[in-house]
């Protein structure tokens, strides 16, 4: 009870205040970057910005892709998996570091323990930007919901239906969410682990961004290196270690060996960054300030 009294706490304190909404909104922003269209004849890409305001409305209406189910499973591509590390922390490391800047962590820890400290400081980054991301995802679904047509007013062959809309419609939603969800809470493990050591907002918010980055460039060339020499299979082998692998598991028609690597992964990665937040935290004599 105690522990649920502090990350009641600590969770207040990251999703009331203005960040956590500008944050909501600007993944809302990122998402219309998505590709939604592309057209055969020019070559020319549309995101989801430019196909309500460029593309003809024939063209929607012909074209199930352009539905607003389809739209909004595109939510977790475009340059939201680029600026995704930076806004996710933002929430939580405003009051984190102005607790910390304060004073006011030393006498936390005090009151409450080392260990319910950091685990109750994890369990909010982890929801805050798991929460962040899911009603930034669900604002961009709401409005493209009301923008493109109904999968249904599309001719489409019912067993063809029936492989697009597996779970149905609700479960396409649902799976986008908490793909969503997932997505965001694993993205803010590396800016709590440098939020133990390191007191500039800015650089816990853009150090994991230059991690993530190199992190996923390098396994993209990986890769690309792979299918030049005729391993098609790359991708299955190097899929569970990509930054946002545990949004892909959602999305696996089978529980097979990569969902089991993925999963795996990302949890000796959330367990790696909550110890080395534990052992700063811990270690330090000043009582983390």
């Amino acid at each position: 009870m105690k522990f649920l009294r502090t990350l009641r706490c600590d969770l207040g304190k990251t999703i009331v205040n203005p960040g956590f909404l500008g944050a909501v909104i600007l993944i809302s922003v990122l998402c219309f970057t998505a590709s939604a269209y592309s057209d055969v004849e020019t070559g020319k890409t549309y995101s989801v910005f430019e196909a309500i305001f460029n593309l003809d409305r024939g063209v929607i209406q012909a074209d199930y892709t352009l539905s607003n189910v389809e739209v909004f499973s595109y939510a977790l591509s475009g340059y939201i998996t680029m600026f995704l590390p930076i806004i996710v922390a933002f929430p939580f490391m405003v009051s984190f570091c102005a607790e910390r800047n304060s004073g006011f962590m030393r006498y936390t820890i005090t009151r409450t323990g080392q260990i319910r400290y950091c685990a109750s400081k994890f369990m909010a980054s982890f929801l805050s930007g798991g929460l962040v991301t899911l009603f930034g995802v669900l604002l961009y679904g709401i409005i493209v919901w009301n923008v493109f047509p109904d999968i249904s007013s599309y001719q489409i062959p019912e067993e063809e239906l029936m492989t697009i809309l597996s779970h149905g419609i609700t479960g396409r939603v649902m799976k986008t969410l908490l793909a969503s969800f997932l997505y965001g809470a694993v993205t803010t493990v590396p800016a709590f682990f440098i939020g133990s050591f390191c007191r500039n907002p800015y650089l816990i918010t853009c150090l994991p961004f230059l991690i993530v980055y190199i992190w996923d460039t390098a396994l993209m060339k990986l890769g690309a290196k792979g299918i030049e020499n005729l391993d098609f299979d790359i991708y299955d082998k190097i899929g569970p270690f990509f930054p946002y692998g545990m949004a892909d598991i959602v999305n696996m028609a089978e529980w097979n060996t990569r969902a089991k690597t993925t999963l795996l992964f990302n949890g000796v990665y959330f367990l790696l960054g909550f110890a080395g937040f534990c052992i700063v935290i811990c270690r330090r004599t000043d009582k983390g300030v």
